[in-house]
């Protein structure tokens, strides 16, 4: 056979492969639809592991949606209820039924960042704390670590905020170099605490020694530095890419570690270039399932001076990709 021809036969069937693979991949996804208002501008996700209900949250609108699995819906906060502003990381204590989620907002030369702890069935604010100040801060996302605090991620500060729910106190816990423009946050069954950042790529966290150290092994370090929400599954971390030029090059990225928790020793695709992304953002678990934030549209939302204002026909419902982990 002409060596020509073969290496077209080689590469049509290479190519090929890909193709079903990722279609393959895709076919597992379960989608659900809703059907809110289309300028939601969606950002934060979480469950509650109780219920199985989806909670997201808002930028645009500022509220918090409470999503049931058939899609539908309903606010469990309403927009600025109790000084709630643009929504972002969110997460559940199962056994206390709050909500734990923070907001942000720039009034004239002032930037405010919220934590806010919401009770899941009436709504009612259980606890709050506000920051104010003419530097920049972006509080982005946070975990509720077992030892009983709040770590926050904040973004133009390069810092970590921590909140002592026993206490009631907000204070900066870490402030480096190493986490300049944090966003995702996650933490492993030791309480290693692992943060995305966009300069340093993932880090790992000490909490007790405050020290910080980069995650080795990643392949593909324009996906590594450039992950938005993490979550933790099964000695796996997981993150939504969404730097990508266009959505097609956006994913979900999982990176298995090794058995102390302090390398990567895989990293593979669980979607690359949905067809339903667009600007995903964030990711939470329940059991083996993987609930994927789709579509924020962060990109017009931005482009368009942080507002919807005139174009909601480019908008649309927020969508939940729900992907099976192994």
């Amino acid at each position: 056979m002409d060596k020509r021809v073969y290496l077209k036969r080689y590469l049509f069937s290479l190519v090929f492969l890909l193709i079903t693979s990722g279609i393959a991949a895709q076919s597992s996804v379960k989608v659900i639809t809703t059907h809110t208002e289309k300028d939601v501008i969606p950002e934060g996700i979480t469950l509650d592991p109780a219920s199985g209900t989806i909670y997201v949250s808002s930028i645009a609108l500022q509220k918090i949606l409470a999503i049931n699995k058939d899609g539908s819906h309903k606010d469990l906060i309403s927009s600025g209820q109790d000084g709630f502003r643009e929504g972002l990381g969110m997460k559940i204590d199962a056994k206390k039924q709050w909500l734990w989620v923070v907001s942000n907002q720039k009034q004239e030369n002032r930037f405010i960042s919220c934590v806010h702890a919401f009770d899941i069935k009436t709504g009612a604010v259980k606890q709050k704390y506000v920051t104010e100040d003419t530097a920049r801060h972006l509080f982005n996302d946070l975990i509720l670590h077992p030892n009983g605090r709040i770590y926050i991620t904040d973004t133009y500060a390069a810092a970590l905020y921590e909140v002592d729910p026993v206490k009631q106190k907000l204070d900066m816990f870490l402030r480096d170099s190493l986490i300049t423009f944090p966003n995702g946050i996650t933490y492993n069954e030791k309480g290693k605490v692992y943060i995305a950042t966009y300069s340093h790529g993932l880090m790992q966290l000490d909490l007790p020694s405050k020290k910080l150290m980069p995650l080795k092994g990643y392949a593909d370090s324009t996906k590594a530095y450039n992950l938005d929400g993490l979550a933790y599954w099964n000695h796996h971390i997981i993150g939504v890419y969404n730097g990508g030029a266009t959505n097609k090059d956006n994913a979900i990225m999982q990176y298995s570690l090794n058995s102390g928790g302090d390398g990567i020793i895989k990293e593979q695709a669980i979607d690359i270039g949905n067809a339903l992304f667009h600007d995903p953002t964030t990711a939470a678990v329940l059991g083996d399932k993987l609930y994927v934030l789709a579509n924020s549209y962060l990109g017009e939302y931005n482009a368009n001076k942080e507002s919807t204002r005139g174009i909601t026909d480019q908008l649309g419902p927020v969508v939940i990709l729900v992907y099976p982990l192994k």
